[in-house]
């Protein structure tokens, strides 16, 4: 795109923080995080945005790219008019200063991965190979293309950001701190390929913190700025030396002139601070900005639109996102990807379920159909269905949210929605529980020795199980979306566990409850699975031997051991609906929380 101008007049930006507290209820903080920022990015240009630490680099950056949540008083404008979210995520790129990526990948997957769900869906695989094959080349990353991206160095993982977000090849690059982290070798390739950029074209804008001065003279434009968000200078990047000479401050001979003009940046004083700000602000530059801000807004009206729509945007309003079973498919390779490259956890959790099973199993072998057996084989039923339980909610709430850092950016970055994904993790997850569930209920099963261990009684038994692992999934991956960090989520399902399990039946007579607990149970992943696995095991049971001692109660039929603990073997096919709708109710309530961190929360 030729002659692209982005320019800028933002009066404040301020974002609200929420706090909650169960004494204090929520309160709101407000912070003003840029205050009067003007500037304009043509095509071509390089752009760096300095300052000390807090001063709105990143802020800046983002608001200008659109990917910043909060309340922003001013005008971005795409050749002199207004830009919606929607154009500019299509028309630019955006390189964070964390490098995101799911590193179980190769660069070539990656890219890949990343080229079929960002770039039109009309292009063509034949196309996507292409463009990748010269990103790889012009990016210096050919020698590293079949590396895992774990295996990456700094600089090679930035330049893998960078070609992510040139597949599209938009005429505007946002950059994040791209030198940070990285050593002087690596800092000047990096820029080099975005002065490469810029050379052809791009509008290039970047955060730098203290570049070396060879990469200080690859910017042809600079913006200074000072904590509390206010510009303390626009414009060439080689007469801001002469600003601030103007303004009487020294700079030593044979010093980077960009480590003086930081320094004098970071001055405690605020009033001197404030003071550099209003000498820009007063200056002939300034009232230049502001002047091509207005001129570009004057020329927009003569330019041709095509039903409201700038020519020149129409190719980016017009790309055809990749269908939802494309981004579900190709998702879903993704995890299956990570799930046999990370094998090794998998498998350590496997054996140890595995061996927990054999120890909950081992006490009950060798059972004879007594009244002794009935507590031994209540005790085992709930110990299978607690174990299954357990073991497969806190292992989703433990992996889910390490993928959420990655998740948020990459749906905030438009590559794919929160529905293909959701769903591609729990098509993943289902088959890997279920297979994991059944290994666990032939060990159980069969070391106990239930009802001559026939194949339909193994059926039978393992079947409550695998529904319990079902809600299990669903609920760790409900808890796991709706709070920021495990520790939350942790916290909150200990309580709800022990309240559930307690209305299992094991500890109390169910029927006994008062009206108002008894519905407790009803909202009990436990009490559903203990009773459908009771009912399958004691329905059928016709005649329980009574005890030689008189004086010990006799429960003759194992429908008289349901009605002992409170249950109803009419209840099973209620059971079952309770677990499936539950699993249900709570996926659904996981997406419906992954949307709604996906929206509220800013992607960088």
């Amino acid at each position: 795109m030729d002659d692209l101008v982005l320019s800028w007049n933002i009066k404040t930006l301020v974002v609200t923080s929420t706090v909650k507290s169960f004494f204090s209820g929520t309160t709101k903080f407000s912070h003003t995080l840029l205050n009067n920022v003007s500037g304009v990015a043509k095509s071509g240009s390089m752009l760096a945005l300095m300052g000390p630490s807090g001063s709105g680099k990143t802020t800046l950056l983002a608001s200008l790219s659109q990917r910043l949540k909060g309340e922003l008083k001013g005008e971005i404008h795409l050749n002199g008019r207004p830009v919606d979210k929607e154009l500019m995520i299509r028309i630019s790129g955006f390189v964070p200063q964390q490098d995101l990526m799911v590193t179980c990948l190769t660069v070539l997957e990656h890219l890949q991965f990343m080229a079929t769900l960002k770039m039109d869906r009309r292009v063509s695989q034949t196309q996507q190979q292409r463009i990748i094959c010269h990103l790889i080349q012009d990016l210096g990353l050919s020698s590293c293309s079949y590396t895992l991206l774990s295996a990456l160095s700094g600089g090679e993982r930035k330049r893998v950001s960078l070609a992510v977000q040139m597949l599209t090849d938009p005429p505007i690059l946002f950059c994040d701190e791209p030198t940070t982290g990285l050593d002087s070798y690596n800092a000047v390739t990096v820029i080099k390929s975005l002065f490469a950029l810029s050379s052809r074209g791009k509008t290039v804008i970047c955060s730098i913190h203290q570049p070396s001065s060879e990469v200080f003279l690859m910017f042809d434009k600079l913006c200074l700025l000072v904590p509390g968000g206010k510009l303390a200078y626009f414009g060439d990047a080689n007469k801001a030396k002469a600003h601030f000479e103007s303004l009487e401050y020294d700079f030593p001979q044979n010093y980077n002139p960009s480590d003086t003009i930081l320094s004098l940046l970071n001055n405690p004083q605020q009033k001197e601070l404030d003071s550099i700000c209003e000498s820009f602000k007063k200056s002939n530059q300034h009232g230049e900005i502001i002047k091509e801000f207005e001129t570009l807004q004057i020329s927009a009206v003569r330019n041709q639109l095509v039903f409201g729509i700038e020519e020149a945007f129409l190719k980016f309003y017009s790309m055809k996102p990749p269908t939802q079973k494309t981004q579900f498919q190709w998702l879903f390779w993704r995890s299956i990807i990570e799930m046999i490259r990370n094998s090794q956890k998998i498998v350590i959790k496997f054996i140890m379920y595995m061996f927990v099973g054999l120890l909950i199993s081992l006490p009950y072998t060798n059972m004879t159909l007594n009244q002794a057996a009935i507590q031994n084989m209540q005790g085992f039923h709930y110990s299978v269905i607690t174990e299954t339980i357990f073991c497969h909610t806190y292992g989703v709430m433990h992996s889910f949210p390490a993928e959420i850092p990655v998740l948020l950016r990459e749906i905030g970055n438009g590559v794919y929605n929160p529905g293909p994904y959701y769903f591609s993790k729990i098509m993943v997850l289902v088959p890997r529980v279920a297979i994991e569930t059944l290994l666990f209920c032939i060990i159980a099963f069969y070391v106990v020795g239930i009802d001559g261990s026939t194949v339909g009684s193994f059926l039978v038994f393992a079947t409550p199980a695998l529904a319990s692992a079902f809600v299990s999934v669903a609920y760790g991956c409900f808890m796991s979306t709706l709070f920021e960090n495990i520790l939350t989520a942790s916290l909150l399902a200990v309580p709800v566990d022990f309240v559930s399990y307690s209305f299992s039946g094991l500890f109390h007579q169910l029927s006994s409850l008062p009206f108002y607990l008894g519905w407790i149970k009803y909202m009990s992943r436990f009490y559903y699975g203990v009773e459908a696995m009771s009912i399958l095991q004691w329905s059928k049971i016709e005649d329980i031997p009574c005890s030689s001692n008189p004086d010990i109660p006799c429960v003759s039929t194992g429908i008289g051991v349901l009605h002992k603990y409170g249950y109803s073997p009419n209840n099973l096919g209620l059971d079952f609906i309770g677990l499936f709708l539950a699993t249900g109710l709570l996926h659904l309530f996981g997406f419906l929380a992954l949307k709604r961190r996906c929206r509220q929360q800013s992607v960088y």
